[in-house]
């Protein structure tokens, strides 16, 4: 029967073991002292020959010329593959070597039974030798039914667990084992290893295809010797271009002339690229593999050391990237890692890969607006454009205008001379909203990072409650925040700053104790109907119903809105008289106090929409005014 060139090829003794060099060495001086462990622990990834050493260990172990290796292993190795005890092992039918697939028994019943066996002799060889293969699938209970025959175990017995995982094994079972880790097998053994098997199993191959398998196999050489096979089969030649197509990659000509793109050219030419090679149609996940090794492999050669990947397009990958600093590729390689966990949760992965791309590009290129006509690339951008258009406008009525800022005045408008965040400001009008609308012209616009597009805008402490409610209304707002600064924008809004009346106080100087306090929603003056103080520093604020846009209040009946938010130990809030009985704050001869007012029903969130969100966050209660109430002054 003809096998696969996995199991065909699997290592019979040490010397044909690849990539495991130090591991090896311990195990054969471990055999030439004759000092054996209990439980041996063999970790590492998958391929890379834990199970096959575990099985040349074991028949070395029961092999007939053992004592004549341990007198003189320069002359004799083990295992011999000739006498009784390694024929039957490598016929599979040893009777005191048993092997087990953890993954397949993991309860605590096939543990018990090992145990039990383990307590007779072994009837051919000297020890009895126990694989448990994906040893870390086993449940709880196994492990700890495992700890006693583990730490004594008879003298004829050896057990041997291999693990990808060594972490899901329980510290009292790893303290137990004598722990040998298995490394990725390195590019040079694993390509000489290949280049033999090709040569026996005549196996075309050209320059690079069988590179190209060890740097998608990452070091398994199973993983290695599968793709070969399958390549094999695919094609009669084994080709850089056939192990792409195998494995849905980006042949290197292509990645490297979509990289070309992103960094000097714009979104429409990356999109056509994208289009015209159908990318769509590979595998998301070699595509963003491709994408992080070709970034990793730029900046290496900006540093000036010749990465692995790519060894036959240096120099054009050099000639690609001496122009681009390194703070550019660091960010584009921040673009990628940094969504990594996106990608993978992600059932879109192709599309954010567009994404990415379209944003890599505006990473590299700030002042290219292909795509986005019309639409400023940043803020500072927009203020240059605005300086130079005032400048131009100034040199004009002194006469003494220069040329390039004629043709900036020729060029720029009105409406592009604002910044865009003025221009949002004065969008957001349109939507008839006075809370949005005063929420948004208190905040004070810090910066706008076109690299990561993220927009700064600072907020007073005191609006650190309108946080969550600006979330829940970025349906209205967010279109017109996109128009200005472009799809990718996010609004990061900072509420670290001081309030627009505690600055104005901090320029003027004032130290009027009676001074009124600014509220925190700047209203308009219409808006303001009286402002009132309870003796535990609570303000109120009396706003009529229209005003604040209450659906279903009746008109003209002022409305009682309670805050905190100021220290009871200022000045404007410690002018009350009795205890609960209200005073006008704003004035030192106030009029007659007011009569009780009559608590107002707001339960009906849908019809008292901002009613409710204020006592949501504001301590108090709304109340209608029976009286007509004077205006301030």
């Amino acid at each position: 029967m003809n096998l696969n060139l996995a199991r065909k090829w699997r290592s019979k003794n040490f010397d044909t073991i690849v990539g495991q060099e130090l591991t090896i060495k311990m195990l054969k001086n471990s055999l030439y002292l004759g000092h054996f462990f209990p439980v041996y622990l063999f970790s590492g990834q998958r391929g890379c020959g834990k199970t096959t050493t575990a099985r040349v260990f074991a028949a070395a172990v029961n092999c007939a010329l053992l004592p004549e290796f341990q007198k003189n292993p320069k002359q004799h190795a083990v295992p011999c593959l000739q006498c009784a005890s390694c024929v039957a092992m490598a016929q599979g039918q040893h009777p005191d070597f048993i092997e087990m697939d953890a993954a397949s028994h993991t309860g605590v019943d096939d543990v018990r039974a090992i145990v039990e066996a383990a307590a007779l002799l072994p009837v051919m060889g000297r020890k009895k030798v126990y694989l448990i293969d994906e040893a870390h699938m086993l449940s709880k209970a196994a492990f700890n039914a495992f700890l006693k025959i583990l730490e004594e175990p008879p003298r004829s017995v050896l057990f041997i667990l291999a693990t990808t995982d060594p972490h899901k094994i329980i510290d009292t079972v790893m303290s137990r084992c004598f722990q040998l880790s298995f490394k990725a097998v390195s590019e040079q053994p694993l390509l000489a290893h290949l280049q033999e098997i090709c040569a026996s199993e005549q196996i075309r191959y050209a320059p690079g295809g069988l590179e190209h398998i060890i740097q998608a196999t990452e070091g398994s050489v199973r993983d290695a010797l599968n793709m070969v096979e399958q390549a094999r089969f695919s094609g009669g030649i084994i080709t850089a271009e056939a192990v792409h197509s195998l494995l849905g990659q980006l042949t290197d000509e292509q990645a490297l002339r979509l990289f070309e793109l992103v960094l000097h050219k714009g979104p429409r030419e990356v999109l056509s690229f994208l289009q015209a090679h159908r990318v769509s149609s590979f595998s998301a996940s070699a595509v963003w593999r491709t994408l992080t090794e070709l970034v990793r492999a730029a900046l290496w050669v900006r540093h000036g050391v010749a990465p692995q990947a790519y060894k036959d397009f240096q120099a054009q990958l050099q000639q690609l990237v001496m122009s681009v600093s390194v703070e550019r590729l660091r960010a584009l390689a921040e673009i990628l890692y940094e969504h990594e966990q996106l990608f993978l949760r992600t059932t879109a992965q192709h599309e954010l890969i567009e994404l990415l791309l379209l944003r890599m590009c505006k990473q590299i290129n700030p002042d290219d607006t292909s795509g986005a006509a019309g639409v400023p690339s940043s803020p500072s951008a927009a203020a240059s454009v605005s300086s130079a258009s005032v400048v131009g406008s100034q040199e004009e009525e002194t006469g003494e205008q220069e040329e390039d800022d004629e043709d900036s005045d020729e060029i720029i408008d009105d409406s592009q001379s604002r910044a865009p965040w003025d221009i949002f400001l004065a969008d957001l009008e349109q939507l008839k909203d006075p809370l949005l609308s005063s929420i948004f012209t208190q905040g004070t616009f810090v910066a706008y990072h076109a690299d990561a597009g993220t927009l700064e805008v600072q907020f007073s402490k005191e609006l650190i409650f309108f946080k969550d409610w600006l979330e829940d209304t970025k349906k209205s707002w967010r279109p017109l925040l996109l128009k200005q600064f472009g799809p990718s924008v996010s609004f990061a809004p900072l509420f670290t700053g001081v309030s627009r009346a505690a600055e104005k106080k901090t320029h003027t100087g004032a130290s009027n104790a009676s001074q009124e306090p600014s509220l925190a929603l700047a209203f308009s003056k219409t808006d303001q109907e009286k402002l009132v103080v309870h003796d535990s520093g609570v303000a109120q604020q009396s706003v009529k119903n229209s005003s604040m846009g209450f659906p279903g209040a009746p008109k003209n009946v002022p409305v009682k809105v309670g805050w905190a938010g100021q220290k009871s130990g200022s000045s404007w809030a410690n002018n009350t008289g009795q205890r609960g009985q209200p005073y006008y704050a704003h004035s030192r001869n106030a009029g007659p106090r007011q009569k009780p007012e009559r608590p107002l029903d707001v339960a009906d969130a849908s019809s008292w929409r901002k009613a409710t969100m204020l006592v949501q966050y504001f301590p108090g209660t709304l109340s209608e005014i029976e009286e007509k109430m004077e205006s301030l002054s």
